[in-house]
C-alpha cells in the first residue's frame, strides 16, 4: 500500500499545481477565490464591487463666500503676518489665515473660524488646506516665482475649492493669494 502511496504523490502534487483550464472565461477569471458573488469584472478587467458601499450625498453648489474687511479681522484679533484669497487682483479678501494657522472666513452671513492644517508661513504661503465648521478649504496656487504686490506682500494667481460635509462645492478659479505682512 506505501508503494502506492508513493506513486500517487507526484500526481496530487501535479494536481494542486496545474494551470487553471482552458475554457476558464473572463467573469470566472475576475471572481476572487472564496466569492459567494456581488462581484461584476470592470471595463478594464479590474474586480469591481458596489456591495455595502456607502452612498455619497449628491454634489451641490456650495454657499458663496462674502468679502471681509479691516475690522472683521481686527475684532477677531486676527491682525498680523499672513495670506489671504481674493477672486481677482483688486477685489475683496474672501479668506485669510494668519502665520500661526488661524484665519477666517464669512458665508452663509456668518463668520466661520478656520485652521491651517498646516501652520507657519512657508506652509500656509505654499497653497493651504484649511477646515473648519464642517467646511475645507484648499488653495491651490501657481508655481513660480510671486508677482509683488506692495513692499510687504507677495501674489500668486490661485484656485480656491471650498467642500461642505454635505457634498457642496464652490471653486474660485482665476484668483490670488497674497501673502505678506
Amino acid at each position: 500500500m506505501n508503494r502506492y502511496a508513493a506513486l500517487l504523490i507526484p500526481f496530487a502534487l501535479a494536481a494542486c499545481s496545474a494551470e487553471p483550464p482552458a475554457d476558464a472565461n473572463a467573469t470566472q477569471a475576475a471572481m476572487p477565490v472564496g466569492s459567494l458573488g456581488g462581484v461584476e469584472p470592470a471595463a478594464n478587467g479590474a474586480v469591481v464591487s458596489t456591495r455595502g458601499v456607502p452612498t455619497s450625498p449628491s454634489l451641490h453648489t456650495a454657499s458663496e463666500l462674502q468679502p471681509l474687511v479691516y475690522d472683521d479681522f481686527k475684532d477677531k484679533d486676527l491682525l498680523g503676518s499672513g495670506c489671504a484669497f481674493h477672486a481677482g487682483a483688486g477685489t475683496p479678501t474672501l479668506l485669510m489665515v494668519r502665520d500661526e494657522g488661524d484665519g477666517l472666513v464669512k458665508y452663509d452671513k456668518r463668520f466661520h473660524r478656520i485652521t491651517a492644517a498646516t501652520p507657519g508661513r512657508e506652509a500656509i504661503q505654499g497653497g493651504a488646506i484649511l477646515a473648519g465648521d464642517g467646511v475645507s478649504f484648499t488653495l491651490a496656487h501657481q508655481p513660480g516665482n510671486p508677482v509683488q504686490g506692495s513692499t510687504a506682500t507677495q501674489a500668486w494667481p490661485a484656485t480656491l475649492t471650498m467642500r461642505t460635509a454635505d457634498g457642496g462645492e464652490r471653486v474660485y478659479r482665476n484668483g490670488r493669494w497674497e501673502c505678506g505682512s
